[in-house]
C-alpha cells in the first residue's frame, strides 16, 4: 500500500511541473507549447504546439510554422490528426529563449512569440 501511494504521489508531482512557456491567446484560440524533453535542452528538441477553441476543443485545419530567431527559415509543423496538436522540432542554443510560432488560418497569419525557460542543469 505505501508503494502505491509513493507513486500515485510521484504522478502528481510530475504533472504540477511548470509550463515551458505561458500561453496566450490568438482569434479566441488558446495556444499553448510544449517542448520534449521539457524544459528544453541544447540540442534538438521536439516541439508542440497545440491550439484549441470552446470547451478546449483542438482547433484543426491550420498550418502552423515555428523558428527560434529572426534569422532561420520558418520550419512547417505536422498536424496530429484532428486534435489540434502540430509536431515539429528546433535547434536551441544556449542563449535561446523566443520560440516563434507563426500561425495561418486561411491566409490569415500571426506569429506568436513564447518565452523558454531553459535547463539549466546542463
Amino acid at each position: 500500500m505505501r508503494k502505491i501511494l509513493a507513486v500515485l504521489l510521484l504522478a502528481l508531482g510530475a504533472c504540477s511541473t511548470q509550463p515551458d512557456a505561458a500561453p496566450q491567446h490568438w482569434k479566441g484560440f488558446d495556444v499553448r507549447i510544449q517542448t520534449q524533453p521539457s524544459p528544453p535542452r541544447v540540442g534538438v528538441n521536439e516541439i508542440m504546439v497545440e491550439v484549441s477553441g470552446r470547451h478546449g476543443k483542438g482547433i484543426h485545419g491550420l498550418v502552423i510554422s515555428t523558428r527560434m530567431n529572426d534569422s532561420q527559415p520558418w520550419k512547417q509543423t505536422f498536424p496530429d490528426g484532428d486534435l489540434g496538436i502540430y509536431h515539429g522540432a528546433e535547434k536551441i542554443g544556449p542563449d535561446s529563449r523566443d520560440l516563434q510560432v507563426m500561425i495561418d488560418q486561411n491566409g490569415e497569419k500571426t506569429i506568436l512569440h513564447f518565452g523558454i525557460r531553459m535547463d539549466v542543469s546542463r
